[in-house]
């Protein structure tokens, strides 16, 4: 059971719903909300999930380093 959920929002109404993990109904929660600075948010990642980490185990695979690859404009229209 997941001991804390997190979700940020930035509500464009004075009304927002969330959702809980299903083993969550019928429980006792608490809700707290209060503005956040957006410096803090930014570059935050989403946490991973085991779906998420399947699937980046299946997609590690075909992952290429293209950290040193140079564009050659000239090359790319050689069409002969």
């Amino acid at each position: 059971m997941e001991l804390m959920y997190r979700q940020l929002f930035a509500p464009v109404e004075n009304n927002i719903s969330i959702s809980v993990p299903n083993e969550w109904k019928g429980m006792n929660i608490e809700v707290i909300a209060y503005p956040v600075n957006p410096q803090e948010v930014i570059g935050r990642k989403a946490p991973i999930t085991e779906k998420r980490r399947k699937r980046n185990e299946l997609l590690d695979k075909y992952l290429i380093d293209l950290s040193d690859f140079k564009f050659n404009r000239d090359e790319a229209n050689d069409y002969e």
